[in-house]
């Protein structure tokens, strides 16, 4: 295994042009290269110097090679340094990422974080972060002050030798999980298609609004407020005008104490009110427009595409206690999707082309997000119905478990059944009323959430319910569906007697539980194996302040200076809803590793939807691999919401 850290330059700066421009781009070099081959004598190169012979025979040979965010150091291989210094960069193949291992054993990405976690004796050298931003970033110099040229050879060594260290101390992915990273790395190459233009006049058209809307923001508070961000006269402005049940709207439990939010999924709870004050309405609309998070992506599409494409856009295991992926730069997977349909959506892109005013630019601007991906070709997209609605149960194996997989075989709306089963009337007898009770209930309620998680829910739809309603319909729901308390509870079993007693298997459902000295690991269906590190029994303390005894583990957050690093309480419910996740990213998985195999363009996905740039012929194809049930899944009935398809990516 060849080891290796680059420290690189460049006029382009990385993080606002992203990865592939910033390699792509002329005047981006490397500074140096500190490498090593298993357990041997870290090496150092600088630019300036012949390029290691044995480093390329190293890549001519197939041999493989690790690195920190490994797509990086292959970027900078494929356009940079390969050129530069004349031989053949190494194949994505080849490649290792000691993040992706990181990740996939519950640490954190970044290598510091990782290694603080790990519990190694290592840190980053205390002056990388100087020597980046004076050597590396955009203005720097290419000329070494006294000592500095030292310092950077220690910085780069030091990264190698942590990150050798690093891996040492995780368990390597198996050769389906490097194919699956691999694969990531493909549709990261390929790109999401995006219309430039538009974006590029979304852009300059919202910074136009949002100076506008700090404007129409003093003049509606009387220059209490002259922007956006000034929270607190906001409040003092604001809160005054709410009724009662509109403050209760903005509880949120933080560690078990309540707290006001006007993050902007609360805003939008208030602005679904048709009784809203409409003063204040004018002034969430207002604070919408200075500041929506619509910019933020139409800026990154605008600042980070390269030929129309916006690359590097899926972190592999992002979400690394479930495996399933997570977003960089364009964030896909919290893109709206109530959509406009495509006249409509071609009309306001026109209108916004020509410069025209729009009504309710924030809102407006993020429903069009979707939009802006599109394909002359077409674009084709498929989502499974109801997933983790599906997976839950199955996991469970119980008969009442069954049962509610045999509706979902059966084709029933599985809201009106809960509903009715909720409040013991007949199916045809719930309305809209009922079903949407149904609705919230089975979203917010199947991984252990109490009176609290199902008013949080309810919030995404305009309803609210006192806590007396919540509790009745929590105790309703679990009445209903036997089989969610009593896998809660297998989990609980098996994750604490994992813990107790080292080297042994405790089956839980459809996944088995097994703790050695360093993790609690959970085999799922797959045999794919989820890591929590550090696992202990010991006493912790509640989010209501209770204290008892239990399975915990350590998070991959990274802890403050000079603190040890967090812990969680090893929950049945919230393990369990770790597994249902991740199932369903590992029938994601299966599906983009078929799809590739048959030829489909695949650029994308969000959550559990899968895109791709072709025909309807092509996005019958994705359907029906997306049907089909993988060979470790058994009795789990997965199925579509069919094939969409459209020049624009819709709903």
């Amino acid at each position: 295994m060849l080891y290796l850290d680059l420290e690189t330059r460049s006029e382009c700066d990385l993080i606002f042009h992203g990865l592939r421009r910033y390699a792509e781009d002329l005047s981006t070099e490397v500074i140096c290269m500190a490498y090593v081959f298993d357990d041997g004598e870290i090496r150092f190169w600088w630019a300036a110097e012949e390029f290691p012979q044995e480093v390329i025979d190293h890549f001519i040979s197939g041999g493989l090679i690790t690195a920190h965010n490994a797509e990086f150091e292959r970027h900078l291989f494929d356009h940079v340094i390969s050129k530069a210094y004349g031989f053949t960069a190494p194949a994505r193949e080849q490649w290792r990422c000691s993040m992706a291992m990181s990740l996939t054993n519950g640490y954190a990405g970044g290598l510091d974080a990782a290694a603080a976690g790990v519990g190694l004796p290592y840190r980053k050298h205390s002056q990388g972060t100087r020597l980046i931003r004076e050597y590396c970033a955009p203005g720097h110099d290419k000329t070494f002050k006294p000592g500095d040229a030292d310092l950077m050879r220690d910085y780069n060594i030091s990264d190698v030798e942590i990150m050798r260290a690093l891996v040492k101390c995780v368990r390597d992915l198996t050769d389906d999980e490097w194919e699956e990273y691999h694969l990531t790395s493909k549709i990261n190459e390929r790109g999401i298609p995006i219309d430039v233009a538009f974006c590029e006049a979304a852009l300059s058209y919202t910074h136009e609004v949002a100076d506008d809307a700090n404007r129409q923001i003093s003049e509606l508070t009387g220059g209490l407020m002259t922007k956006a961000t000034q929270r607190k006269t906001r409040d003092a402005w604001l809160f005054p005008k709410l009724t009662p049940q509109q403050m209760k709207l903005l509880e949120v439990y933080k560690k078990g104490e309540k707290k006001i939010s006007l993050d902007y999924d609360h805003r939008r709870y208030l602005l679904e009110r048709e009784d809203l004050d409409h003063d204040a309405r004018r002034l969430l609309e207002y604070i919408d427009n200075a500041g929506s998070s619509a910019l933020k992506k139409f800026a990154v599409a605008a600042h980070q595409h390269v030929r129309g494409r916006v690359h590097n856009t899926f972190l592999y295991n992002g979400a690394g206690r479930t495996g399933r992926f997570s977003g960089k730069g364009l964030q896909p997977h919290n893109i709206r999707r109530d959509v406009f349909g495509d006249n409509q959506a071609e009309a306001l892109i026109h209108d916004i082309l020509a410069g025209y005013e729009i009504d309710k630019p924030a809102d407006t601007m993020a429903r069009l997000l979707r939009a802006m991906i599109t394909h002359d070709d077409g674009l084709y997209w498929v989502d499974w119905s109801s997933i983790e609605g599906r997976v839950a149960p199955w996991l469970s194996v119980t008969p009442s478990g069954d049962r509610k997989l045999d509706l979902f075989k059966q084709g029933k709306d599985i809201y009106v059944v809960t509903a009715a089963d909720m409040f013991s009337v007949t199916e045809d007898s719930v309305d809209a009323t009922f079903r949407q009770s149904g609705k919230i209930a089975e979203l917010s309620l199947q991984f252990g959430g109490g009176h609290n998680a199902l008013i949080g829910m309810a919030k995404n739809y305009g309803v609210t319910f006192e806590e007396h309603e919540a509790r009745d319909i929590v105790i309703k729901w679990r009445r209903a569906n036997p089989w969610a308390e009593q896998i809660w509870a297998e989990y609980d079993h098996a994750i604490s007697n994992a813990v107790r007693n080292l080297g042994q298997d405790f089956p839980a459902g459809r996944v088995t539980y097994h703790c050695d000295a360093n993790n609690l690991w959970c085999q799922l269906p797959s045999e794919r194996l989820l890591a929590y590190p550090k696992p202990r029994f010991e006493p912790y303390e509640t989010p209501w302040g209770e204290e008892r005894i239990g399975a915990t583990f350590q998070t991959h957050f990274k802890p403050a200076a000079g603190e040890e690093p967090l812990r969680i309480h090893a929950r049945g419910a919230l393990l369990f809803q770790n597994s249902v996740q991740a199932v369903a990213a590992d029938v994601l998985r299966e599906a983009l590793l078929l799809a590739d195999d048959a030829g489909l363009d695949i650029v994308g996905h969000v959550h559990d939807e899968v895109i791709g740039v072709g025909s309807h012929e092509d996005g019958e194809r994705l359907n029906e691999i997306m049907r089909s049930v993988p060979w470790w899944a058994a009795g789990l009935p997965l199925n579509t919401g069919g094939v969409s398809t459209g020049k624009r990516y819709g709903k």
